[in-house]
């Protein structure tokens, strides 16, 4: 069994004790060396195009940061400093600037400090320009027109030739070949620059060769799991025309089953023209049984502990048993769960879950002091509520990006702490304790990029719920729930995220209304942001949510990067809950609107994000900041 903690607490410890090591001191020989000065500060004269830290980046030589004021800066070193200088003129050739020098100006010497102050000069010339850009040799079935290719390079005519653009470029010309099956093709690059015109023409010339097929798939490095399980998960076939989306595709199934650190496809014959293309699918497999803990924080769960055990290989094809619990300050719960990824037939998985929820606000006294500081809010002040029960779910994938389930859940909802005099009479029905066992249908077709931070293609959903009265449940109704997110690529590796979502439920029979915990909720960082967790919507004479039978959201955002693994967005959103059943009145629509940022981590971004409510009412805070993890949508 291996033991695992979370990853933040593993990187606080790691951070701690790097701080706190202990080096062993070192006494001067009197014959030694003297210490080289440090660069106390680095000024640049003539970079009108780039900031001063841009190139400060570029440099080995770094001074001492305003930022760690008690760290002393790298040493003055002759041959590293005209390195640095190298290091600047291919900084600005890449970005265009073809004849850019860059010389010391000044090393001004403090003896008694033992520090240099140093004087960069930079002559940036004229940024070469691109004059024409153009796309020759053979044209072959499957890949758009050369108008929509010229359409879809990110280097364009009248700015100046980069080399990141000039990449991008060639990379995006070599994928449209592949993707139609040339697996060989080449994309060579033509470059005439005039120098005296400091203009430049770019071409690429294409070769796409014949169409490939594949040949031999092998997996290798499988000990513990059946190669027959792995191989379930393949979209590739001997004999298919080749497709850089089903290798990915595959790679991604195979991750999936959760027994492998690595999946790593590569072509054995990649040299060999006009032969089938052979795939080895590489696999290194993760330990069998471990056991994770992780403490978190966040502006809706306050502190959140989380253990689980997890199998993931029980009978050697990658089905997996897991036991989590979870607390935190707004939600307690516990949760069994067995995953089949194989079932009858292929494409076809199982889960069986058993859960027992408690949504219950801890008064204890970290909790308070943290929720007084972060202003975080009970999910359902109007109620308690105690969840137990089990689901079982069949899923099924009917084409590469078209998912599909159906399954029944049976649960128990036990409601406490339930003021009814702040309820009208025809309300006091929705809080009842109740029995429901509901019959599910999911669909979703996705072909979005990545599951943690997607930055192009679709994701659509649907989901069907359905209560009878007559069959265990305590209350007749269908629920409805549509979704569709969109994520579109823009220049300078920005996107734009747009999402919205609508639903409704409707009771029938002899039931008029539906219970709390199966009406629509909304406010919130994965909801509308600017409003408290829930408060949108209708509410009980407290004030507090009573959530409703219709539901409409909308996101709109732009996520762009800022410096590393730091980015920001702009966002606005806009939703509102409805007490009747499939009714939508725009005129009540909320809108909110502000900044974030985005800071990338190995399980998602950390996001945090200021919402601040355009129509502010008299009796509503002018917005919120939120602190979570992984993208708002």
């Amino acid at each position: 069994m291996q033991v695992k903690a979370g990853w933040y607490w593993t990187y606080v410890l790691a951070l701690f004790c790097s701080a706190c090591a202990i080096k062993p001191s070192t006494v001067a020989e009197p014959d030694s060396e003297p210490r080289l000065p440090e660069v106390r500060t680095i000024t640049f004269q003539g970079n009108a195009h780039f900031s001063r830290w841009s190139l400060l980046g570029v440099l080995a030589t770094k001074p001492r940061s305003a930022f760690s004021p008690w760290k002393r800066g790298e040493p003055y070193n002759p041959a590293t400093v005209e390195t640095d200088l190298r290091r600047l003129k291919k900084f600005y050739f890449e970005r265009g600037y073809l004849e850019m020098s860059a010389r010391l100006e000044a090393v001004r010497e403090d003896p008694e400090a033992n520090a240099v102050d140093m004087d960069i000069r930079i002559e940036e010339g004229e940024p070469t320009l691109v004059t024409a850009v153009d796309i020759t040799g053979t044209f072959p079935l499957g890949i758009p027109s050369k108008n929509r290719l010229l359409g879809s390079l990110v280097l364009r005519v009248g700015q100046p030739i980069n080399k990141a653009d000039f990449d991008q470029s060639q990379a995006i010309l070599l994928s449209h070949l592949q993707h139609a099956g040339y697996a060989r093709a080449q994309v060579t690059p033509r470059t005439e620059v005039d120098p005296q015109a400091h203009t430049a023409h770019v071409s690429w010339d294409l070769k796409p060769g014949a169409r490939t097929r594949l040949g031999e798939i092998r997996i290798t490095g499988a000990k513990q799991v059946r190669e027959r399980a792995i191989r379930r998960q393949l979209t590739l076939r001997e004999g298919q025309l080749y497709s850089p989306k089903a290798l990915e595709k595959t790679t991604g199934n195979i991750y999936a089953l959760g027994m492998f650190q690595a999946v790593n496809p590569q072509a054995r014959n990649l040299g060999e023209a006009n032969a089938p293309l052979d795939i080895d699918i590489a696999v290194r497999e993760r330990q069998q049984r471990t056991f994770q803990f992780g403490l978190g924080f966040s502006t809706i769960d306050s502190l959140r502990l989380q253990i689980e055990w997890i199998h993931r290989n029980l009978f050697q094809g990658a089905e997996s048993l897991s036991l989590s619990a979870k607390a935190s300050g707004v939600e307690q719960g516990m949760e069994v769960r067995l995953n089949l990824p194989y079932v009858l037939v292929e494409r076809m998985s199982f889960t069986q879950t058993l859960f027992a929820t408690n949504h219950q606000k801890l008064e204890l006294a970290p909790f308070d002091r943290l929720d007084e500081l972060f202003n975080i809010e009970d999910p359902f002040p109007a109620f308690d509520l105690l969840t137990t029960g089990g689901r079982s779910r069949l899923g099924y994938q009917l084409a590469e990006n078209l998912t599909s389930w159906v399954g029944l859940e049976l649960s128990r909802n036990d409601f406490r702490e339930v003021d009814i005099d702040a309820l009208e009479a025809s309300e006091e029905e929705i809080a009842k304790d109740n029995t429901l066992l509901l019959q599910f249908a999911e669909l979703q077709w996705d072909t979005s990029d990545d599951l943690l931070n997607p930055t192009q293609g679709w994701l659509m959903r649907g989901r069907f719920e359905h209560s009878y009265a007559s069959v265990l449940s305590d209350a007749s109704f269908v629920k409805l729930l549509l979704e569709m997110r969109y994520y579109r690529p823009l220049r300078r590796h920005t996107v734009l995220a747009g999402r919205l979502m609508i639903g409704s439920i409707q009771p029938y029979g002899e039931s008029d209304e539906v219970p709390l915990n199966v009406r629509f909720f909304s406010g919130g960082p994965g909801s509308v942001r600017g409003f408290a967790i829930n408060r949108l919507g209708p509410l009980d004479q407290n004030g507090d949510p009573i959530g409703g039978n219709s539901l409409i959201e909308g996101n709109l955002e732009w996520r762009f990067p800022i410096v590393r693994n730091l980015g920001g967005a702009i966002f606005i959103d806009f939703g509102q809950v409805f007490d009747q059943s499939f009714t939508y009145h725009f005129n009540q629509l909320r809108f909110a609107a502000g900044p974030g940022f985005r800071f990338n981590t190995p399980v998602g971004p950390l996001r945090l994000d200021a919402g601040f409510i355009i129509d502010s009412r008299a009796d509503e805070p002018f917005g919120r900041v939120e602190f979570s993890i992984g993208q708002a949508f």
